[in-house]
């Protein structure tokens, strides 16, 4: 899939994520499903997301894995270094990141909004927690096969089309 279907498609979730009522929890993951010519969530967990079990695995049928989080963002420090909690810092700003790990490969995308900013669009991403997700999306039973990728990218196929975005401060889990 090329890199702007991935972008296309990781903006698609997550402005469906974003209209959804909030989760208790500090994160979430969800299958996504081809459903006509759009596509539908799938919820399959939700708790912290560096505990996402290495064991799990998406949902039959889906053609990505989607995490959904939000939080604080700060700064770093002049030299680099952190020495406040973002959640502290008199500079925080409210932040929500949709990650979709989907394709073959597991390809990764990841939306990042944060107060007042256009949602920023970025791949290629490390850490832990993406290695979390790659493991479960690993997991599944069933590999995304051309008649799936050729669905995806079929001319005149849509993502559906988003709702409207709530305003920031609709959507605050209390994180």
């Amino acid at each position: 899939m090329t890199d702007a279907f991935s972008d296309q498609l990781a903006l698609a979730v997550d402005e469906r994520v974003l209209a959804l009522d909030p989760c208790p929890d500090p994160a979430r993951l969800f299958g996504i499903r081809l459903r006509g010519d759009g596509f539908s969530l799938v919820p399959f967990w939700s708790g912290a997301a560096r505990e996402i079990p290495v064991w799990l695995a998406p949902p039959d049928g889906c053609v990505g894995i989607v995490l959904d989080s939000a939080g604080w963002a700060a700064p770093l420090d002049a030299d680099g270094s952190v020495t406040l909690r973002p959640s502290q810092h008199p500079r925080r700003r409210r932040m929500h990141q949709t990650c979709v790990v989907h394709g073959d490969d597991g390809t990764d995308v990841t939306v990042l909004r944060q107060d007042g900013d256009p949602p920023q669009v970025m791949r290629g991403g490390i850490g832990f927690v993406l290695d979390l997700m790659r493991a479960c999306w690993a997991n599944r039973r069933e590999r995304v096969g051309a008649d799936r990728g050729a669905a995806l990218r079929a001319p005149g196929a849509r993502l559906g089309t988003p709702p409207t975005p709530r305003a920031a401060g609709d959507r605050d889990p209390g994180r």
